[in-house]
């Protein structure tokens, strides 16, 4: 398991022209308990989503030259956490931590992503 700090989130949103904020695309609002970063993964479109998830997978040392799927997943430890597959087939679990960092790890069965 990798982690890295999502530290250029607030730029990746404005390269990706979101702010945050919870778009169209059947994205729910994220609860109070999670925190500010958190909440902006969350609430992305699920093109922006796949954006910060291959940032996180790619700064993290894996070969992924796009998401192509993501999958919300339960939260683990509290972190909200997708399966992201990658254009190569490869499969990955992004979980946000709340201070922003993403452990990334990579998913041996990708057929349900």
């Amino acid at each position: 398991m990798k982690t890295l700090p999502l530290a250029s989130l607030p730029l990746l949103l404005a390269a990706c022209g979101g702010s945050g904020d919870t778009a169209a695309g059947g994205n729910a609002a994220a609860p109070a308990a999670l925190t500010q970063v958190q909440q902006q993964v969350v609430g992305m479109n699920d093109g922006q989503r796949r954006g910060v998830l291959l940032r996180a997978i790619v700064d993290g040392g894996e070969d992924c030259q796009g998401v192509t799927r993501a999958k919300r997943l339960p939260d683990n430890e509290g972190r909200p956490t997708w399966a992201a597959r990658c254009g190569n087939g490869s499969a990955y679990q992004v979980a946000v931590g709340p201070d922003g960092v993403a452990r990334v790890t990579q998913l041996p069965d990708a057929a349900d992503v």
